[in-house]
């Protein structure tokens, strides 16, 4: 496995080249990541993660471990692919991938390219309950802002016994009966229980 590439950044751009040691590396990095690469001619870090499928190998990297943390997590989801998740990351840094994962935010999610209503609610559903730990680094646990009402409804559900999935579908069905439940998470609870 391929931890860091460091040397020469000879090409720009999402299709980044960088010289290690006598040989060229192409390292696909997002849009936001190739505008904060250096002047070409100059020393560049990246984390990277290699891919390898049937048709080749690509390189992709990654100006920090918590983006490619971030691209890990997305890619273990069904559906999401280094593609996807790359273009999700060439339109929102992590950090705020990660809030609108914790949060529950699906609109948010949605309007990332790749991402539908679909991907959107299956990327909250794996992931919302993983994400706090690279959200907030070391500490394991996001700021509260970060942690929305269907965020801690899926909690209080969880530590009940309930299987995320199931439990994400009783309070999305509670939800749509009375829209105000989401304001009030003891009722929302409630609710949804009775939806299983």
């Amino acid at each position: 496995m391929i931890a860091i590439c460091e040397g020469i950044l000879v090409s720009p751009g999402p299709e980044a080249v960088v010289m290690v040691g006598g040989l060229g590396l192409q390292v696909q990095v997002s849009a936001l990541a190739a505008e904060a690469l250096p002047p070409v001619g100059e020393q560049v870090r990246l984390w990277t993660h290699l891919a390898v499928r049937e048709d080749g190998w690509s390189l992709y990297g990654f100006p920090d471990p918590a983006e490619r943390d971030m691209f890990r997590l997305l890619i273990s989801v069904s559906g999401i692919g280094p593609k996807v998740a790359m273009g999700m990351l060439s339109r929102a840094a992590a950090a705020d991938i990660a809030a609108h994962l914790a949060a529950g935010d699906e609109k948010a999610l949605a309007a990332l390219p790749g991402i539908g209503k679909k991907s959107a609610a299956r990327l909250v559903v794996e992931l919302g309950s993983r994400v706090p730990a690279i959200a907030a680094g070391e500490g394991g646990h996001a700021p509260e802002a970060a942690r929305g009402p269907l965020h801690e409804a899926l909690e209080v559900l969880g530590a009940m016994g309930l299987p995320p999935a199931a439990a994400e579908t009783a309070l999305r069905r509670a939800r749509d009966e009375d829209p105000a439940l989401q304001d009030d998470l003891e009722r929302w609870v409630k609710a949804a229980l009775r939806h299983i």
